[in-house]
């Protein structure tokens, strides 16, 4: 596949900014894709700072939106020409949004509207997103303290229903992230989730009532070789009784922008990647896992990285997802490697080698319990 960006940013009258991004990403020869050729929008925003106030900043338009580690809010993936088939290498992960920003340092505050669907002219089968962030920073140790609140709001999902069938997410949370010592970060993020829920159109509405915890430290060599590890632990909360007619709070979490990657396969099973287990849940929500990670510079211009994860379920998955009666499966999802070259040939051209494994657990029995492989060979030129 090839992607190409052109991106063009301005600075225009005093404390006006803007701008613009547009590309073609697309799958080579793909006979299957009648838009394969075209050219889209990616980013298209004014910015304005100073504008009423003086520590007010307002970003208008089509833009990227991440928060903190992208533990809530990092991206919003898109394929709207529906031009590749890998969808997890997107470049479009951008939010039509109007975002105000409060620098009042050491404390900052975010308050962001982003229309994610719109349905027609009528507001009750959208889907949208409000964002009320507090940032922190402290004047020591590299320390950084959030708190925060996220609430979407699903009309979308059964939009042509009759009446209204809303699903809503209100999340609150917080995180802190410190340096003990130059070469240690360790971190931490609670966040629980409240709302409404409905499974199908006319199923009773559940409570929502989830959590998801990311705890995190990590360590660097003062080497030439700049050698770096680190340990994490999630937990995101699951719910075994997915029937449509369980009228139980819901306790799965609901990560649709949640921005970390937590292994380039396990983390978009049943998104992008569809397995054979007909029980199967879709990532980012029932599972918990712990992860190693570090890299190593041998040369100036190569970097090593390596990954391994292993996750399990949160609560119990049962051999049909509509009957939570019936036979409790293995809570062993399976493990992940991750291993990347990447080469800085110049400046301007970067070439990456990865190799990934997916392992399934005993959650996963034959015939559908292969290993997953993907090579990945990329050449990115930036100028």
């Amino acid at each position: 596949m090839s992607i190409t960006q052109v991106e063009v940013a301005a600075d225009l009258t005093d404390k006006v900014s803007t701008v613009i991004s547009f590309l073609n990403q697309r799958d080579w020869e793909n006979a299957g894709s009648a838009n394969e050729f075209d050219v889209t929008l990616d980013l298209a925003y004014v910015q304005m700072k100073e504008i009423f106030y003086a520590p007010l900043t307002l970003t208008i338009g089509r833009q990227d939106l991440l928060f903190g580690r992208g533990f809530i809010v990092g991206w919003n993936p898109q394929d709207p020409q529906a031009t590749i088939q890998a969808d997890e290498f997107t470049q479009i992960q951008s939010f039509d949004a109007i975002r105000a920003t409060l620098d009042f340092n050491p404390w900052t505050l975010d308050f962001v509207y982003s229309k994610i669907r719109e349905n027609g002219n009528n507001p009750e089968n959208d889907r949208d997103l409000y964002i009320a962030y507090m940032t922190y920073k402290f004047a020591e140790y590299n320390a950084v303290a959030d708190l925060y609140y996220t609430g979407e709001m699903d009309r979308s999902t059964f939009a042509g229903a009759a009446g209204t069938v809303n699903n809503e997410t209100d999340t609150i949370g917080g995180r802190v992230q410190f340096d003990p010592i130059s070469q240690i970060t360790l971190g931490g993020e609670v966040a629980y989730q409240f709302g409404d829920y409905r499974g199908a159109v006319g199923a009773p509405k559940r409570d929502r009532d989830a959590w998801g915890v990311d705890v995190f430290g990590e360590y660097r060599w003062d080497s030439p070789w700049k050698p770096t590890v680190g340990v994490q632990y999630v937990y995101l909360d699951g719910e075994s009784d997915l029937s449509a007619g369980s009228t139980q709070s819901y306790s799965s979490w609901n990560g649709s922008f949640r921005g970390p990657i937590y292994g380039w396969y396990h983390d978009y099973l049943e998104t992008f990647w569809a397995t054979s287990a007909t029980n199967d849940q879709v990532a980012g929500q029932n599972q918990q896992h712990v992860s190693l990670y570090g890299s190593i510079l041998p040369m100036e211009d190569l970097k090593l990285t390596a990954a391994y994860w292993y996750f399990w379920a949160t609560d119990n998955m049962h051999t049909t997802t509509t009957d939570p009666t019936t036979s409790v499966l293995s809570e062993s999802i399976g493990h992940e490697v991750d291993l990347a070259a990447i080469y800085s040939y110049t400046e301007d051209v970067t070439f990456t080698l990865m190799a990934d494994w997916f392992i399934p657990g005993d959650l996963y029995t034959r015939p559908n319990d292969a290993t997953a492989t993907q090579l990945v060979s990329e050449v990115k030129v930036t100028f």
